[in-house]
């Protein structure tokens, strides 16, 4: 997946020209959300295309789960109503492979993996210096299924953790934000 990834990229990097850019237009932008981090390549005026990676931990403390720590990587296309870089409603997709790792009360750990994919809605604020600011919303699906798991005791939590991924297999609101800079 990684070898596709950049193979992507360095194909938009050489095919610049015959999407009619100039070389005064901005073409690329980093955004980020501090666990969430996107580098994104301005196709034309209004649709970009990407890729994005992250990884966080939170803590739970729930139902015998300790904590869940989510690692993710994929592609993402943008498509901004008036432009990529300007005031404007934007839609993204984003799909992507991820990890999870879920660590009981027990310290048993249980790993699951799979794909996700997210479409948002929203509006991007383009500020005169470059900077952009991104705020939107929308559903998540994912279909991690188990993959592994590494147990400490017999209080069955495995069965908590499994109940926690399908809590979280479908969202049908979250939020959206990122900071980004274009160059």
């Amino acid at each position: 997946m990684k070898n596709f990834l950049i193979s992507i990229i360095l194909i938009l990097f050489m095919t610049s020209p015959l999407f009619g850019q100039s070389d005064d237009e901005k073409r690329f932008a980093f955004r980020t959300a501090f666990v969430a981090h996107a580098l994104t390549y301005n196709l034309d005026k209004q649709n970009g295309v990407g890729f994005h990676f992250g990884h966080f931990s939170t803590g739970i403390n729930e139902n015998n789960i300790d904590t869940i720590e989510k690692t993710f990587y994929g592609l993402n296309y943008a498509y901004g109503f008036d432009c990529i870089n300007c005031d404007s409603f934007f839609v993204a997709t984003f799909l992507n492979n991820g990890s999870s790792i879920i660590t009981t009360d027990d310290g048993s750990t249980y790993t699951y993996s799979g794909f996700g994919l997210s479409v948002v809605g929203g509006y991007s604020w383009y500020l005169e210096d470059a900077i952009s600011i991104v705020l939107g919303a929308g559903p998540l699906f994912s279909s991690e299924s188990r993959e592994s798991e590494n147990i400490k005791s017999d209080n069955g939590f495995g069965t908590d953790a499994d109940e926690r991924m399908e809590k979280i297999r479908f969202l049908p609101l979250v939020p959206f934000f990122l900071i980004g800079y274009s160059f």
